[in-house]
């Protein structure tokens, strides 16, 4: 550790009485955001009818995060998990990965992957396998027909998987391309996580303050007006702010977080002021 970043972790606890940084990502703070219960209620629905579809929705507004805490529910006996994080992968590489996390060694040929894939499915059962694809809007066009063709597995045209893309706004026009269609046909629904309103991300922020033991927030409400503001919607914003603004005060050994902190905090975040009109 830095003397610097010293000071600051020294100025956390004598300033604020924080156990740690408020904003980082190990966070367990479950806000009762009406989309987030909604989504996961659907989530539940659909996986239990086996079908597969689309999550999407700006960056920041909490996607992963919402399906990460939707998996970690789901019964062991029931599904087993197949997240994919890397959709840059071709098609023969994702098969490769896919055999991987599920507990194979991969094959150089395509078709041995594909079987091997068929027999980790039998393996699980009876809990249903669920493969959850990241950043999907990035996913080339080789390994959008992989899954496409996976989902085809079995003779009686009953998909082996249910399959999540989850992705940011250029997902959906990304697959209504033409050359997606037969793979939209599969899908089953298809779910969109909007911007959080204010008042939700006030909650939010209060439960990260709370959370590492800063009980009265520090921030002036003018301060915390513009925080909330520029943070356009997302948790992640808000998140990376308070952080960046917390740390101004440090310095400066202030108690109070003031809207020049958060000025300061978005002069080192300049895409966030350049976004704040984004739809």
């Amino acid at each position: 550790m830095t003397p610097r970043s010293e000071s600051l972790e020294i100025a956390l606890k004598t300033l604020w009485g924080a156990s740690r940084w408020p904003g980082l990502a190990e966070s367990s703070v479950v806000v009762a955001h009406p989309g987030w219960q909604e989504a996961m209620k659907r989530l539940d629905q659909l996986a239990a009818v086996r079908s597969s579809g689309i999550l999407h929705g700006a960056h920041g507004t909490g996607k992963s995060a919402l399906l990460h805490r939707w998996t970690t529910r789901l019964s062991a006996k029931q599904y087993r998990i197949l997240r994919i994080a890397h959709s840059s992968l071709q098609g023969a590489d994702l098969l490769r990965q896919m055999v991987k996390l599920g507990g194979r060694t991969p094959q150089y040929r395509r078709g041995d992957n594909v079987l091997a894939l068929g027999e980790i499915w039998q393996e699980w059962a009876p809990a249903w396998p669920i493969v959850i694809v990241e950043e999907a809007q990035d996913i080339n066009t080789a390994a959008l027909e992989e899954l496409r063709l996976l989902t085809c597995g079995r003779a009686d045209a009953t998909p082996p998987f249910s399959l999540i893309l989850c992705g940011d706004t250029e997902l959906m026009p990304r697959l209504n391309l033409g050359i997606n269609q037969a793979l939209l046909s599969r899908l089953g629904y298809c779910l969109r996580l909007d911007r959080w309103p204010p008042e939700i991300l006030k909650q939010y922020l209060a439960e990260r303050l709370a959370e590492v033991g800063i009980h009265s927030s520090p921030l002036e409400s003018a301060a915390e007006a513009l925080l909330i503001q520029s943070a356009n919607g997302t948790p992640r914003a808000v998140n990376t702010l308070l952080q960046r603004s917390l740390e101004q005060a440090a310095m400066g050994q202030r108690r109070n977080v003031t809207t020049a902190d958060v000025q300061a905090a978005l002069d080192l975040l300049p895409w966030l002021a350049r976004n704040r009109t984004e739809p």
